[in-house]
């Protein structure tokens, strides 16, 4: 080749190089940042050709307006129902779609590109719409309309029987809508201009809990049942036993798993659903909301103890309770004092609770295997005297007494576990003790002073002076002045001065020894 032919062709591929870029950048063989969809290209009946993304955006906004407020028909044999997608949370992603309609015929080889161009201008190019939906809403509404032909599946539970043995209900496998098939089935309906019903197809729901799980747990008989009762005229307060004791009612523990009473029962206020009931706060008796969880917490405790499972955490109240042995309770305070305690079994835990006629009963089941007999010994290792708390009261004459709060005595308490298996010891175990304010006994010692009588000026004689006058005060018979002869005794006081009160952490439903309970 001649070096003028180098020369042309050398040219040429210089052209080529700069120049087909132009060529095809206006051409719209390459995006850019104000590029518009290519000509022929629509959604849903909507023309997007030569649109920029954000006009297109815009358009498809209004026809997602249409839409939302559209409904679907949908049909079961001889059964329709109406459905409004605006209610399931329909929406259609313009973002995506205008995405897509800008990527047609700019995507592969420059021959593929043009072949897709000329393709747009004959016939033109349906994009298919991106429909989205809240898949939550839209089971909740399709299972309001179509309620008649769904069947909730059943979960695999136990059965407690009258001899306290566990026998399993198996699962049911439930009917639902198909709802990937559904979603489908409405974007070809909304394709198809709204002019086609919507048929339903109906799956078999799995249950949560299946029989072969429940086997698993290896359930099978009572460990341990602890009863104590309550005042049912106490009618707030039995209230209150009544929603902690639901909590746990068929409760099931994972083997090795730690149970935080806190965390099961939840927070004891009015918006939890819980009244009004006497509680202790440093030894002094308060209404507050959730006076009688305490029961449930001690009951519980007990229940433990006799199933011979880990106590984790566990706090005496400060004062001893009318329903269980002294050192055998278990206060509560959410946030503040909780009782934990773990299964230290390989199977699962089950408890169920019955609260009725005055009584509230707790029992675990798991597997009997692990039952043993176990024995809970509690007793006073200390008494503690209560103080005399003389306090003053303006109301009541000077120096008379009365007695406004009878003291009680205060204790320190130890318990042990026994634990034996076919009579033979297997583990003996102290348990947290328990300490027990006393409290006080408060004497209210009058300050007020009496007034004294005046006795009205005789007439004077004139023989001598005057007998009695408007100071004058009568005589008593050791010839001294009676006015405020009342004795002024020593007031004792403790040794601050003001009297001790007993504290010790806040706790609910406690009660002094010999009375019957709040």
């Amino acid at each position: 080749m001649s070096a003028k032919s180098d020369r042309i062709l050398y040219g040429l591929i210089i052209a080529a190089v700069f120049i087909l870029p132009l060529v095809l950048f206006g051409s719209g063989f390459f995006r850019s940042a104000t590029e518009r969809v290519l000509p022929g290209v629509e959604v849903l009946g909507v023309q997007l050709g030569g649109l920029t993304k954000a006009e297109g955006v815009t358009r498809l906004g209004e026809v997602e307006k249409t839409l939302r407020a559209s409904r679907v028909v949908l049909r079961y044999q001889d059964r329709t129902w109406n459905l409004l997608l605006n209610e399931v949370g329909f929406n259609l992603n313009e973002e995506a779609v205008m995405d897509a309609a800008l990527q047609a015929g700019r995507t592969g080889s420059l021959y593929k590109r043009w072949q897709e161009r000329k393709q747009f201008q004959k016939t033109g190019l349906a994009l298919s719409p991106v429909f989205e939906y809240d898949r939550e809403k839209l089971s909740s509404q399709v299972g309001e309309l179509a309620d008649e032909i769904i069947v909730e599946p059943v979960d695999a539970t136990f059965r407690v029987n009258s001899n306290d043995t566990v026998s399993i209900v198996p699962a049911k496998d439930g009917i639902g809508v198909d709802l990937d098939r559904l979603e489908k089935d409405i974007n070809n309906f909304l394709g198809a201009g709204l002019k086609q019903e919507v048929n339903l197809t109906l799956i078999p729901v799995a249950p949560s809990r299946s029989t072969d799980f429940v086997e698993s747990m290896k359930v099978d008989g009572l460990l341990a049942s602890y009863t104590t009762a309550f005042d049912p005229s106490k009618t707030s307060r039995s209230y209150n036993v009544s929603v902690a004791a639901q909590a746990f009612d068929e409760l099931l523990i994972m083997p090795g798993h730690e149970v935080s009473f806190n965390k099961v029962v939840g927070p004891r206020s009015t918006e939890a659903g819980y009244k009004n009931a006497p509680v202790i706060v440093n030894n002094e008796f308060v209404d507050g909301p959730g006076g009688g969880v305490c029961q449930v917490s001690t009951t519980l405790y007990n229940c433990i103890l006799l199933a011979n499972l880990d106590i984790i955490e566990r706090s005496s109240h400060s004062l001893p309770v009318s329903y269980v042995p002294i050192g055998r309770d278990a206060t509560v305070v959410y946030d503040a004092i909780d009782m934990k305690f773990r299964n230290n079994t390989d199977s699962y835990l089950y408890i169920k609770s019955y609260v009725s006629g005055g009584l509230l009963t707790i029992k675990i089941y798991g597997n009997t295997k692990f039952k043993r007999d176990v024995t809970v010994n509690s007793w006073i290792i200390r008494e503690i005297e209560p103080q005399v708390i003389y306090e003053t009261d303006a109301s009541l004459p000077k120096g008379e007494e009365v007695v406004k709060q009878e003291g009680s005595k205060g204790f320190i308490a130890a318990a042990e576990r026994v634990v034996r298996l076919k009579g033979v010891v297997e583990k003996r175990e102290r348990l947290p003790s328990s300490d027990y304010n006393p409290v006080n006994k408060i004497i209210a010692v009058g300050t007020a002073v009496q007034s004294v009588p005046q006795i009205a000026p005789s007439t004077p004689s004139p023989s001598g002076p005057p007998k009695g006058g408007q100071d004058a005060v009568p005589i008593n018979n050791n010839g001294g002045s009676n006015r405020n002869s009342t004795a002024n005794p020593a007031i004792p006081t403790s040794a601050t001065g003001r009297g001790i009160t007993a504290g010790g952490p806040a706790s609910a439903d406690t009660v002094t020894p010999g009375t019957t309970g709040i």
